[in-house]
């Protein structure tokens, strides 16, 4: 009885290691190395649009939602923030970033999709994304 106790609560730690380590807010670091060079496309759940940002290595950024584009900057703050600004606009907006199984989350903006590998996004009103070789 006691050795299939043992089992039982061994799974159980076993199955919450798992489900933690596929949720979890990002370090500064890890925002650095995840979040730079890729694709994301996603919705905004509260307002229930769809949306896309490319994001360069260097940080330089396209947003799309709807019809608009907007080229921007991300920022990872010291705290693991993402931190996006779209020029003329002066005020940053900063998220937490929760990285759920192979997506992210962003507050409201969770990704459905993530392409990796993005060595230029181009300008707000070109062709999106350029992968790079390694895609």
């Amino acid at each position: 009885m006691r050795r299939g106790l043992s089992l039982f609560v061994l799974a159980i730690v076993s199955v919450a290691g798992i489900a933690a380590a596929q949720t979890a807010r990002l370090t500064a670091a890890e925002a650095r190395r995840e979040l730079f060079g890729v694709e994301l496309a996603g919705v905004n759940e509260s307002a229930g649009d769809e949306w896309r940002e490319c994001i360069e290595p260097g940080g330089r950024t396209v947003y799309q939602r709807g019809s608009e584009r907007l080229a921007g900057r991300l920022e990872i703050r010291p705290d693991g923030q993402a931190c996006f600004n779209y020029p003329p606009e002066t005020a940053w907006s900063c998220f937490g970033v929760v990285r759920e199984g192979q997506n992210y989350r962003f507050d409201d903006f969770v990704t459905r999709t993530v392409r990796r590998g993005v060595r230029e996004c181009g300008a707000a009103n070109d062709a999106y994304v350029r992968l790079g070789a390694e895609s």
